[in-house]
């Protein structure tokens, strides 16, 4: 697949738009061969076009607008089966699908679209626009979807579920007919909003939306067909449903006939069109009961109308154009589709591959592995990866496509301090010099990172494991932590001060436990003289493992002892160990103090006269507001997360003897489930991020390219130079937010903006629904991914 104008994603995990004078000369030709009238000011405009291309093709627009006006009738393959469909609910002849519609088959025209050529805001009775200096802004007049009376279900196809709404086919029909009749207004392109006559069009799109996944030399991948059909004022739920879905290209090529790619369509259509316009309908003009002559459809509130039928077609009619109802249908569809193939489901998971990951302190030992290793030499690694590896004199190797992985020999040490990896060859010790950025993966797979504390000026070791297990909450109602599942806990964790109650006091009680014999502390056979606590031969690991109480290893007699120790004094024996250096011997005292405050020792610990961090991990807040936080282990790191599902998923049930290289643990299982993203771009809610420097993720993503945002608060360049001049929100922000505001605050011109920490205000207050797309985050780091698919190839030796 061409992620590249599928979705707008390149091969490194980038955004990619098409380029903005392209884009509006391929939309003004398709507009020009529909026999539209292109102005002349604006076929000449250097953003636009080129006048005397227009000028030149005047007579193939013409000659193509014959063609059309001969095939009035002619619809595309998707098209005919939908309209097939129809045809046998109503008969032929009576509701019939646009022939003619704007089609958006390049990804990035639906952007273009939703806002005028010559301006940065478009605003219509629906949605209003804004072009923002890295993307666009929409805010639709609705903030929020509701459930409440919404899904309704046309009678004269499949059984309708208890919780529907069940509607005679006849009034379903109706509305049909009424939902391809928009008003003038709607159908006015925000593309054209500067001319003197604005284009007034349907427009149309195709979707070809995963419902079953590959499985290797089982199975292909099987996809649906969906297409969505808007009026031109709405064109930005169309942009928004592609950038989840993908663009599937123009539905009138040969190649994208869903019907010749036998292995890859599972048989079924979908049709969804955006219709809010029916919010207004009569139930008098539908042939339904009243008791006033001016009572609406429905109340006059939104609402999803489907019509379904057994061979695997199925039209939706949406009254709203919130953007949550566009991709719930499309859920829906898929789940449908799924259900009809058999096998495959469609579910409403969170999920992410975790992996395992260390804080290693200042060095890594061949004795640190946390995998068995034995057998695992750099030679099989070299002659697994073939080509994929780079090979170096000194005895290591470079992948290919990736420079800053490097694959090590089984022999390596790593010393932080000197920045310095060793290991040996023909006899000699051989150096690499380490450096942040790059990952050093040991022929067992295990993973090893040299890596930064976000909150502190020192450096560690991280160490990853080669294996992950994929974490899955599959049939996830909304709000039960499937997005939480599957993100990483990196901005869950606050830092704070490493805090001593009485210095000299707390101090000798970690003398006497670093001093202690640990010799009594497992049972009689147990493994032999203990090695001191700040032994190097000791990790930090370990030394948290023998200090905390266990009555499945330990003694009653040591189980009791260790229950004794403040846990305050316990973390300052953890912190001591993971600074330690063996050429202190035992003068670590001096390298540790507090400061002198109003005559008296402080309590925030400082190493080397720098005050430590400590991890705290937050879990809501109380009713005060106050965070509700949980001191971490000095050597806690957040687990490397791969994610995999946040919202719409597709699974696959195979026999588990189908399956190569299944890990030891699923011996006995007959068969399997795999699982796979349905979606390229995640519709977030961040929360969080109203509070400045909080939600990182978010504030890079909201500062990045390519943004499509929703339910945020429009902003001037005056905002943001207030916002700018807020000196404790502005310095609050992570880099990259600041450094959005600050750009925008001195921009030339006046465009609009948002920040992170702006959502939209409806009614006087912040709306509880701020929105945006999220590109995915294994594609927009393929590293990551790539590294995690390596260490576990590596470790199965596959």
């Amino acid at each position: 697949m061409d992620l590249q104008h599928h979705v707008g994603l390149r091969p490194d995990g980038s955004v990619w738009l098409p380029d903005r004078r392209a884009a509006a000369g391929s939309i003004l030709l398709k507009l020009a061969a529909m026999g539209i009238e292109i102005p002349a000011e604006v076929a000449g405009d250097e953003v636009a076009g080129d006048e005397d291309v227009f000028h030149l093709a005047g007579n193939l627009f013409a000659r193509y607008r014959e063609q059309a006006r001969l095939l009035a009738d002619h619809l595309c393959p998707a098209d005919r089966r939908i309209q097939h469909y129809l045809d046998e609910l109503q008969g032929p002849g009576k509701v019939r699908l646009p022939a003619e519609t704007l089609i958006l088959d390049q990804y990035g025209l639906a952007r273009e679209l939703s806002l005028p050529l010559d301006g940065d805001r478009y605003e219509n009775e629906l949605v209003s626009s804004y072009r923002l200096d890295n993307g666009v802004l929409h805010n639709p007049v609705n903030d929020r979807r509701t459930t409440q009376g919404v899904f309704h279900v046309a009678e004269g196809g499949l059984p309708i579920p208890g919780d529907k709404i069940a509607v005679p086919l006849a009034v379903f029909l109706r509305l049909l007919e009424e939902s391809l009749r928009p008003p003038a207004e709607l159908l006015r392109l925000p593309f054209t909003a500067g001319w003197k006559r604005p284009v007034e069009t349907m427009v149309s799109l195709l979707l070809r939306p995963l419902v079953c996944p590959a499985v290797p030399k089982v199975t292909p991948e099987k996809r649906l067909e969906v297409r969505f059909f808007a009026p031109g004022g709405l064109v930005s739920n169309l942009d928004f449903v592609e950038s989840i879905f993908g663009n599937a290209g123009d539905p009138h090529l040969p190649a994208n006939d869903a019907a010749l790619d036998v292995d890859g369509w599972t048989g079924h259509s979908g049709c969804v069109i955006l219709a809010p316009h029916l919010t207004r309908v009569r139930k008098k003009d539908l042939g339904l009961p009243y008791e006033r002559e001016e009572e609406l459809y429905n109340d006059g509130r939104s609402f999803k109308l489907t019509s379904r039928g057994p061979r695997g077609v199925m039209v939706t009619l949406i009254a709203d154009n919130y953007f949550g109802y566009c991709k719930k249908e499309v859920k829906t569809q898929i789940g449908y589709s799924a259900n009809l193939l058999g096998l495959a489901e469609e579910e409403h998971a969170g999920g992410a591959l975790a992996f395992p990951t260390f804080n290693l302190g200042d060095r890594f030992t061949r004795d640190q592995v946390r995998v068995v290793t034995a057998g695992h030499r750099l030679t099989e690694v070299l002659h697994l990866l073939g080509d994929r590896a780079r090979r170096h004199p000194s005895g290591y190797a470079t992948d290919a496509l990736w420079p800053s992985i490097h694959y090590m020999p089984e022999d390596m040490e790593i010393d932080i301090h000197r920045q310095d990896i060793t290991w040996t060859k023909e006899g000699e010790t051989r150096h690499l010099k380490l450096l942040p950025g790059r990952i050093y993966i040991h022929p067992s797979g295990y993973k090893v990172r040299m890596e930064k504390h976000h909150a502190a000026p020192s450096w560690r070791l991280v160490g990853t494991v080669p294996e992950g297990a994929f974490c899955h909450k599959p049939c996830t109602v909304s709000g039960g932590g499937k997005s939480e599942i599957s993100k990483s806990l990196v901005d869950a964790v606050l830092p704070g001060s490493f805090f001593v109650q009485r210095f000299d006091h707390d101090m000798a009680l970690v003398q006497a436990i670093l001093s202690r014999n640990y010799d009594d502390a497992r049972a009689e056979g147990g493994r032999g003289p203990a090695r001191p606590l700040l032994s190097p031969e000791r990790s930090l690991g370990s030394v948290v493992k023998l200090l905390t109480p266990n009555p499945d290893e330990f003694t009653p007699e040591y189980n009791a002892w260790l229950e004794k120790i403040p846990n305050h004094v316990r973390a300052l024996v953890f912190v001591i160990k993971r600074f330690y250096r063996p050429e202190w011997g035992d003068d670590w005292l001096r390298h540790f103090g507090v400061d002198i405050i109003n005559g008296a020792p402080g309590h925030e610990l400082k190493y080397e006269g720098r005050k430590l961090v400590a991890n705290f991990l937050r879990i809501g807040r109380d009713e005060h507001g106050a965070w509700r936080t949980y001191k971490l282990r000095q050597d806690f790191v957040a687990a490397d997360k791969v994610q995999m599902e946040d919202d719409i998923t597709a699974s696959v049930v195979v026999p588990a003897r189908r399956l190569v290289g299944l890990p030891g643990e699923y011996d006995g299982h007959p068969s399997l489930k795999l699982a796979q993203n349905c979606e390229f771009r995640l519709f977030q809610r961040p929360d969080d991020a109203i509070h400045p420097g909080l939600d990182r993720q978010t504030e890079k993503d909201m500062s990045g390219p390519g943004l499509f945002c929703s339910n945020f608060q429009p902003l001037r360049r005056d905002d943001m130079q207030r916002i700018r001049e807020d000196v404790a929100t502005h310095d609050a922000f992570t880099t990259p937010m600041r450094e959005h505001v600050n750009r925008n605050a001195a921009r030339e011109g006046d465009g609009w903006s948002i920040c992170s920490a702006r959502p939209r205000i409806i009614g006087d207050k912040p709306t509880k629904n701020p929105r945006y797309l999220q590109l995915r985050p294994d594609l927009a780091r393929p590293r990551d991914r790539y590294v995690a698919e390596m260490g576990a190839r590596l470790s199965r030796r596959l």
